[in-house]
């Protein structure tokens, strides 16, 4: 399955975290970046939300958001340091960071390149749990964003990158990076429920767009609840994915705590990810 199966190599596992707010959570994920040395252990980190927020790619516009909509629904708007487009941060999204040093194995300069062994680990995890998936490939992903519709462009999920993941047609794990000298954190995404209607309702749109939104992200996203009758919990995709990892990087997962750095760090980028007004 992999050159490297035998390897016995434990990264840091990070607490998993649902209650923090959409600011911590993405003060977190850079920090793991920014906290990065030459010689540090890969750390991984999952973490949800309880409460929506929409998190808005490095640039783009606020225009692009219904800001009306956004604050009658509770939604906060934030943005974060890799690029795309909006991401709907909700209850039914889990993310995951993983933070690689430059000197680490796993580190590929190459920027779509980055992906393919963690894509690869993704297959295994989702097989595990009963889903049937493949990769998309760099051929595909360029054909693709060549004739996506640009309504569907304005949802991050709503377009396809190499190696990301596809069921049935439709993508349901999407990755981004953020690249410093120091390493990269890379950044995973998997809807166990996707609502394509409240994206469509926080864009700025009229009526005939925001259908058309919500028609052709429908069909280009896919939670876990659209290919299983009974989604899998967290625990369960966090396991998977953990049995994956051991499976074909002969990575395990060591459980750990934020160190002094990390939550300095978190503390200090906690003003640049606070909500726009």
């Amino acid at each position: 399955m992999s050159d490297h199966p035998a390897l016995s190599e434990n990264w840091r596992l990070l607490p998993y975290s649902d209650a923090a707010s959409a600011a911590w959570q993405l003060a977190a994920a850079n920090a793991l970046l920014d906290s990065l040395t030459p010689t540090a252990q890969p750390a991984l980190r999952w973490y949800a939300a309880r409460q929506p927020a929409l998190i808005l790619g490095a640039g783009q516009k606020p225009d692009a958001i219904n800001h009306a909509e956004c604050a009658a629904a509770g939604v906060t708007i934030h943005k974060r340091a890799s690029g795309g487009t909006a991401v709907l941060f909700e209850p039914g999204l889990l993310m995951q960071d993983i933070a690689l040093p430059a000197a680490h194995r796993l580190w590929i300069a190459d920027v779509t390149e980055s992906y393919r062994w963690l894509g690869g680990v993704w297959i295994e995890a989702l097989r595990l749990l009963g889903v049937n998936a493949r990769l998309i490939d760099v051929a595909e992903a360029r054909t693709d964003a060549q004739a996506l519709d640009s309504l569907a462009k304005r949802a991050c999920f709503g377009g396809r990158s190499p190696y990301e993941v596809l069921v049935g047609g439709r993508k349901i794990v999407g990755f981004a990076q953020v690249r410093r000298r120091m390493g990269v954190l890379l950044q995973v995404g998997i809807y166990t429920h996707w609502s394509p209607e409240l994206l469509a309702r926080l864009l700025t749109t009229d009526a005939a767009e925001r259908a058309a939104i919500e028609d052709a992200l429908a069909e280009r996203i896919a939670g876990l609840s659209d290919v299983l009758i009974t989604p899998p919990s967290f625990d369960a995709i966090e396991d998977a994915f953990a049995a994956a990892l051991r499976a074909i990087q002969g990575v395990a997962l060591a459980p750990s705590t934020w160190n002094a750095t990390e939550q300095q760090a978190i503390q200090t980028l906690l003003e640049r990810f606070a909500p726009q007004a």
